[in-house]
C-alpha cells in the first residue's frame, strides 16, 4: 500500500531477457516480499495450467521457475497446486504435456493435483454461492501467491488473477459457473471471498485480445505484481484495451462484470498507485509505451501463426 492505495508494479520485460531480475524488480517496487511472506511460511503457488498450450493460455514454465527460485531464496517452503480446465483435463495429462515435474523436480518441491486432494466445503457470503468446495491444501496454506496471465475470455470477458480461482473450484461448482454465460463474469469474483492472494505476479509479456481468448499474439512486454488482485486486473485490462480489437472488453472498465462484483464485495480497489520500472533499452521502452509501436506490433501479429486451438 502507498497513501492508502494498493501498489501495482509494472516492469518492462522484452523477449525473456533478464527475467529473474525483472520479477525481483516487480517485488521490490511493492516494498519486498517481507511485507507479507516470512521465512518458513508454507507458500502455495497457484499458476494457470488451464491447458497445455502456450502463454497466455497457460503459465510459462520459465516464469514459474523464476518465482520458485525467488521464494526459496527468501526461505519459504514452496509447493504448487492446480486443477486444469474441463475441456483440457484431466490435470495429470496437462501436467505431463507441460513436462512440469521434470522442471520442478530438482527444486525439491511438490505439485499438488487438486483433483486428487481432499475436498472440503467452505461457506462464503456470495450472491450466487453460499458455499463452495475447495481443496484442503489450498485452504490450509500459510500464504498464497498467484501466477497469472491476462487475456480476453468468451464468457468472463477477461481472464486474469481473479479468474485463477476457478482452478480450485470443485467440479459441481464449475458446472454451475458455466451454465449461464451471462452470469459467469459476476460469479467469478465470489470464488475469492474465502481468501485473497498475498501476492500476485502477472506475466503479460504476450497475450491475445480476440474475444474468445485465442488468436493472434500481442506483445505488451511487461511483468506486473501487486498485493491487490482487483488493482492488478484493472491495469491488465487497461493494457489489453490499448490493443484495439472487436472483443468483449470494449465496455468502460468499471462496467465489466468482474469489477462490478468485486467492488460490491470489497475484494480490492480499482484505484491504485502504479510504479513503473525503467526499461533496459530504448527498444524495450518503446514496445511498452509508444502507440505507434503498438500498432506496428498489431499489424505484424496478424501475419503470425495463431495460438493453437
Amino acid at each position: 500500500m502507498a497513501k492508502g492505495k494498493p501498489i501495482v508494479a509494472k516492469v518492462p520485460a522484452l523477449n525473456g531477457d533478464f527475467l529473474n531480475e525483472r520479477v525481483e524488480t516487480a517485488f521490490q517496487l511493492l516494498g519486498g516480499l517481507e511485507k507479507t511472506i516470512k521465512p518458513g511460511n508454507e507458500v502455495m503457488i497457484k499458476p494457470n495450467f488451464n491447458c497445455a498450450y502456450r502463454t497466455p493460455l497457460s503459465t510459462e514454465i520459465s516464469v514459474l521457475k523464476c518465482l520458485i527460485e525467488i521464494l526459496l531464496d527468501f526461505g519459504a517452503k514452496v509447493c504448487i497446486g492446480e486443477s486444469s480446465g474441463r475441456g483440457a483435463g484431466p490435470t495429470t495429462g496437462v501436467v505431463k504435456d507441460l513436462d512440469l515435474i521434470r522442471h520442478i523436480k530438482w527444486y525439491g518441491i511438490k505439485f499438488i493435483n487438486f483433483d486428487e486432494d481432499e475436498w472440503i466445503e467452505m461457506e462464503i457470503p456470495g450472491r450466487y454461492w453460499d458455499s463452495i468446495t475447495v481443496p484442503r491444501s489450498m485452504y490450509e496454506a500459510d500464504r498464497r501467491v498467484y501466477l497469472a496471465n491476462a487475456r480476453c475470455h468468451s464468457s468472463a470477458r477477461f481472464s486474469a488473477s481473479m479468474k485463477l480461482s476457478v482452478g480450485w473450484l470443485g467440479s459441481a461448482g464449475r458446472d454451475y459457473l458455466h451454465e449461464d454465460k451471462d452470469t459467469t463474469e459476476f460469479k467469478v469474483p465470489e470464488l475469492n471471498l474465502g481468501w485473497q492472494p498475498d501476492v500476485v505476479l502477472m506475466d503479460l509479456r504476450r497475450s491475445t485480445v480476440a474475444w474468445h481468448g485465442r488468436g493472434d499474439y500481442i506483445f505488451p512486454n511487461v511483468i506486473m505484481a501487486s498485493g491487490d488482485m482487483v488493482a492488478i486486473d484493472t491495469e491488465a485490462v487497461k493494457i489489453l484495451k490499448a490493443f484495439p480489437e472487436d472483443n468483449r472488453i470494449t465496455l468502460p472498465i468499471e462496467e465489466l462484470g468482474q469489477f462490478v462484483a468485486a467492488k460490491q464485495m470489497g475484494l480490492g480497489s480499482m484505484e491504485y498507485e502504479l510504479r513503473v520500472a525503467e526499461a533496459h533499452t530504448g527498444t524495450e521502452e518503446k514496445g511498452v509505451t509508444d502507440p505507434a509501436a503498438i500498432q506496428i506490433m498489431m499489424d505484424r501479429n496478424r501475419e503470425r501463426r495463431p495460438i493453437e486451438t
